[in-house]
């Protein structure tokens, strides 16, 4: 009996884990895809990551590796998905963290992702950059805010032409 119950758990949770798949933005632009890792005030947060033609999707996983939440720029809109209720919020707060400062950041980081590692911004800091393809990308950087930083550290980066 034991086995059994064993298995249908093991079941159940391959099946729910197949239902949240990160899928990377569709765009006819070049995607950057990849894994992230994230530091805000000592509090670590990572997942998946897809950035094409303005448009920026983080999604943060658990311990479990499930998507939570995702943080999107849609164009002008910068907002944040909670997938386990379906809910689309506009201010960045999560977890106790307060990303809404960052939302004019997150969205500039979204329009020129591709070309920050050749410009200086005061409110963006490189730290490593990487050759992917033919296409020098940010690895390593820190969003500066008034007050607060958050370092994102990128991995796994992969280019989709």
């Amino acid at each position: 009996m034991k086995l059994k119950n064993a298995f249908l758990i093991f079941l159940a949770i391959l099946i729910s884990s197949s239902c949240t798949t990160f899928k990377p933005l569709k765009s006819k632009n070049v995607s950057l895809v990849g894994i992230f890792y994230a530091n805000y005030k000592g509090n670590g947060f990572n997942g998946f990551f897809s950035v094409s033609g303005g448009n920026l999707r983080l999604d943060v996983v658990n311990s479990f590796g499930f998507s939570v939440y995702g943080i999107y720029v849609k164009g002008e809109k910068v907002f944040l998905k909670d997938y386990q209720t379906g809910k689309v919020y506009y201010h960045l707060k999560v977890n106790g963290n307060n990303l809404d400062k960052y939302k004019p950041i997150i969205k500039y980081v979204a329009m020129d992702f591709l070309k920050l590692c050749r410009t200086q911004d005061k409110k963006v800091i490189i730290l490593r950059c990487e050759r992917v393809k033919s296409y020098y990308v940010p690895k390593d950087f820190i969003l500066k805010s008034s007050t607060d930083r958050l370092r994102i550290e990128l991995k796994n980066l992969k280019i989709k032409e």
